[in-house]
């Protein structure tokens, strides 16, 4: 994954949502970038980190998007047990549609 770039943080669990700063160009011309934010164990964190993770699309794009995959990976703490979850989104911007002149 290329370096990421903190676009802005968020309240979900204990996250902040991370971007990729360089996107891909799909062939359409639409945009794709990888998106990331931590949630904890707490009941509903991760449906909250979703609605969040979903506004924050949106905001990056300006336009709709298409997720393309979704992963949750876990991380570990000392005692070898899961303390909390990295969520990886790829999303693919929605093409601005044209302006149509007057």
């Amino acid at each position: 994954m290329k370096s990421a770039l903190l676009i802005l943080p968020l309240l979900a669990g204990c996250g902040s949502m991370l971007a990729d700063g360089t996107p891909t160009t799909a062939a359409d011309g639409s945009r794709i970038y990888s998106i990331t934010s931590l949630y904890d164990g707490e009941s509903g964190s991760r449906e909250q980190t979703i609605r969040s993770m979903d506004i924050d699309a949106r905001n990056l794009c300006m336009t709709g998007y298409t997720l393309i995959s979704e992963e949750a990976r876990p991380i570990m703490g000392p005692t070898g047990g899961v303390t909390s979850s990295r969520l990886i989104w790829e999303i693919k911007c929605d093409k601005k549609p044209e302006e149509t002149p007057p």
